[in-house]
């Protein structure tokens, strides 16, 4: 009896516990319809939607831009405003981020192939009170082949750390465009300490230097730094709206030829639906396996999810370097490099 009734208590504790975990990771990421949002929850959006009025994200709370894009007038990010991979963010008035002197961190972070545009103005805050109150900041992060456009004016308060900084791969790169005139703090005021960002400058710039960033400007031109300039941008002043043409551009495929040479050897294993001729897939050099097919696909593994830092309750535990699949939620194929999975997209082969 007594076994009994300690079976039907745990059972009731482990149904608790699932309901509280439930909970939990619900609680995790609510899905963001333009409601006044509170510190302490992260808010997500996936697909486009359409603000009217000014979005405030306090800090403490999170807004994700998972997929598609956030149209809004003015944004006030005291929080995180991350804007994933092939997302986007257009704003009809101005962004800050950050607010003066109040010692808070805050951010904006742009994904892969992401991009904020905005007519309106950026105005970068400084938390530390001009570096009374150090080590806090309020930051734009980008990503590999990012795009922030801003059509009105860039203000960059701070004078003890730059204000856009680069987190995509290494030999990646981002653009920073202000179409209208650009001001610091002065002093020891940057605008990056990073080569990968690509600062174009097509108005006035004062007191902002443009420490180790790849800078065009002031009142750039195509001319002025063809190297630099992207396709897609418009040397119009006026014309706002060019991030999503920029990225398509550099979007492109690049490909080079494969090197020649005397193979090392020739491919032992086939399978196709095909008819074949006794040489394949012999004839395949240095391969181990060769699969084709004129009317069938190839499925690899697929699973629901993995989060690019491997995590408990990812849907592989112990991922391997070189593992390959389909992440159902991210809808692309990942690599695991042994650290991380990244979704595996065009380059050149170099």
């Amino acid at each position: 009896m007594n076994k009994l009734i300690f079976l039907n208590i745990n059972e009731k504790m482990i149904f608790l516990l699932m309901f509280l975990l439930g909970t939990v990771v619900y609680a995790q990421c609510i899905p963001y319809t333009g409601q006044t949002m509170m510190s302490g929850n992260t808010y997500c959006l996936n697909g486009n939607l359409s603000v009217g009025t000014n979005i405030s994200i306090p800090n403490g709370a999170a807004l994700i831009i998972k997929s598609g894009q956030l149209q809004s007038n003015s944004i006030q990010v005291d929080g995180i405003l991350e804007i994933g991979d092939g997302a986007s963010v257009k704003a009809t008035g101005t962004v800050k981020v950050g607010t003066f002197g109040s010692q808070k961190n805050s951010k904006i972070t742009l994904g892969t192939q992401s991009f904020l545009s905005l007519v309106g103005s950026v105005i970068q805050e400084d938390p530390t009170f001009g570096g009374f109150y150090p080590g806090t900041t309020s930051v734009i992060e980008l990503g590999t082949n990012s795009v922030v456009e801003i059509c009105g004016t860039f203000t960059q308060q701070s004078t003890t750390y730059p204000s856009v900084e680069y987190v995509g791969i290494p030999a990646g790169k981002a653009y920073c465009i202000a179409k209208a005139d650009v001001s610091g703090g002065g002093g020891a005021s940057i605008i990056s300490d990073d080569s990968q960002v690509i600062a174009i400058a097509m108005g006035s710039v004062t007191g902002l230097g443009i420490g180790n960033s790849s800078f065009c400007g002031p009142n750039a031109t195509k001319a002025m730094c063809p190297t630099l300039w992207p396709d897609g941008l418009s040397e119009d002043k006026t014309s706002c709206g060019n991030a999503p043409v920029i990225i398509d551009d550099i979007d492109g495929v690049c490909t080079k030829p494969g090197l020649s040479g005397t193979p090392a050897g020739f491919t032992r294993f086939g399978i196709t639906v095909q008819q074949k001729n006794d040489s394949w897939p012999g004839n395949i050099p240095n391969g181990f396996l060769a699969m084709e097919s004129k009317s069938k696909g190839f499925v690899i593994t697929r699973v629901q999810h993995v989060s690019q830092t491997p995590q408990s309750g990812d849907a592989i535990a112990e991922p391997k370097e070189g593992m390959l699949l389909y992440d159902i939620q991210d809808k692309c194929v990942k690599l695991y490099n042994g650290t991380e999975w990244k979704c595996i997209q065009r380059s050149c082969n170099d």
